[in-house]
């Protein structure tokens, strides 16, 4: 888990989280933790995923869990500089059908 890290930061009302490292059944309730403190203050979050290395389906569930939240409050979830490797995983497992991807964290903010 040395390798995994979240941060959160503020862009207008939306709350931008960076990923980084290994997203994996150890790390994701880590990742499940920080997102609930996001959604408690912000209804709209960009997750930047630009240095996730590797995403499980316990990674994917809690991107699924924060977006189900988020839509049931008014707000929503966008994704930001996915790898090919993550992009396919979550093309693969159908997210990308619910949730928009950008290619930089400015696109994905500003499209709120």
């Amino acid at each position: 888990m040395d390798n995994f890290s979240v941060n959160q930061a503020v862009s207008g009302d939306v709350a931008v989280v960076t990923i980084a490292g290994r997203v994996d059944s150890l790390t994701s309730v880590t990742l499940e933790s920080e997102l609930s403190k996001a959604m408690k203050e912000h209804k709209k979050i960009v997750l930047d995923m630009k240095s996730v290395e590797y995403l499980s389906s316990a990674g994917v569930r809690a991107i699924m869990k924060v977006l189900q939240s988020t839509q049931k409050s008014g707000g929503g979830v966008k994704l930001a500089s996915l790898s090919k490797t993550v992009s396919e995983v979550l093309e693969n497992v159908g997210v990308t059908q619910f949730v928009q991807t950008f290619s930089s964290t400015d696109e994905a903010v500003t499209s709120f």
